[in-house]
């Protein structure tokens, strides 16, 4: 059963919305995670001025240069009646990758394509399969985002994070992050590259924008993005470390396993080739610029959401 939430508003209150429409499953993903799940009820700037978390290293990066969804974080730990710090480091955990990482490091494919030409146009679509989540893992959820500035969008992404996984904006920009490889496992640097996604589809209506912005922006991890909007182009952001490349191109296939075999079969605890096949997905994602329609495959239905 998948869940459907609505953020609307500044960054504060889109992740109140997000924090109180699932509380329950980010307070299990930082319980999992064994993160402090009790809030103080005494205000204090401790976290913001010192410390491993917020006060140095990536935690001071993210609240430096994605301002945003910093707020969204604030707002979401608050509703969910979590630590603001036990949110934040499910966020700069994903740069390790592995077993960290969790459904973001699982094996998936991502294919960038010609879609049916209905118009004289040039048309690209994204796809990108969803792994499903273990008994103790939280799900996928599907999520509209309306700030009060930038642009509307549709989202895949987890209850406790902040940037969404594979989403769609109303100009027709479309983004996909593929698994999260293995990296840095330490809190000190740069926060993880997956914060790319939300900031492009929130500030970007085309692809040369957001190609920019993510080549400047300061983050490191293992991970491609793929990106494409309603003119058919299409490029990759290939995040290794603290460097990226473009690779431009269309009608490519890109397919990227998260954690290597005998890591997936160690966690599973059975034979390592049915782990690492990604049996079991809990659907696809298809995103379609030129219509600028979302649509998700998953438990024997089909939904489609239309952003404009």
């Amino acid at each position: 059963m998948w869940t459907s939430i609505e953020c609307a508003g500044h960054p504060r209150d889109m992740g109140l919305a997000q924090g109180g429409a699932c509380a329950v499953s980010i307070r299990s993903a930082c319980d999992m995670a064994g993160l402090p799940l009790r809030r103080s009820r005494l205000p204090s700037l401790r976290g913001l001025t010192s410390g491993s978390i917020r006060g140095a290293g990536s935690g001071r990066e993210f609240q430096r240069h994605f301002a945003h969804q910093a707020e969204r974080l604030e707002g979401l730990a608050r509703a969910a009646n979590l630590p603001t710090d036990s949110v934040l480091a499910l966020h700069l955990r994903l740069r390790a990758g592995g077993q960290e990482g969790g459904l973001l490091s699982r094996r998936a494919s991502l294919r960038a394509h010609g879609g049916e030409r209905s118009t004289p146009e040039k048309r690209t679509i994204l796809e990108r399969t969803l792994p499903k989540a273990t008994p103790d893992e939280t799900g996928w959820m599907l999520r509209e985002s309306r700030p009060e500035v930038g642009f509307r969008s549709v989202e895949i992404g987890l209850p406790w994070l902040v940037p969404g996984v594979a989403g769609l904006n109303e100009a027709g920009l479309a983004v996909m992050a593929g698994p999260i490889l293995w990296g840095n496992p330490g809190h000190g640097g740069f926060p993880t590259s997956a914060l790319l996604v939300q900031e492009c589809l929130q500030r970007f209506e085309d692809l040369g924008g957001a190609i920019d912005w993510c080549s400047k922006r300061p983050v490191e991890g293992e991970q491609s993005i793929v990106l494409a909007d309603a003119s058919g182009a299409v490029a990759t952001v290939i995040s290794t470390g603290r460097d990226r490349r473009i690779q431009e191109g269309e009608g490519e296939l890109y397919l990227e396993g998260g954690e290597p075999p005998e890591k997936v079969a160690e966690q599973a605890g059975c034979d390592g080739m049915i782990a690492a096949d990604g049996d079991g997905d809990a659907g696809r994602v298809i995103l379609d610029p030129h219509s600028r329609t979302l649509r998700l495959e998953a438990d024997e239905a089909t939904i489609e959401v239309c952003v404009g």
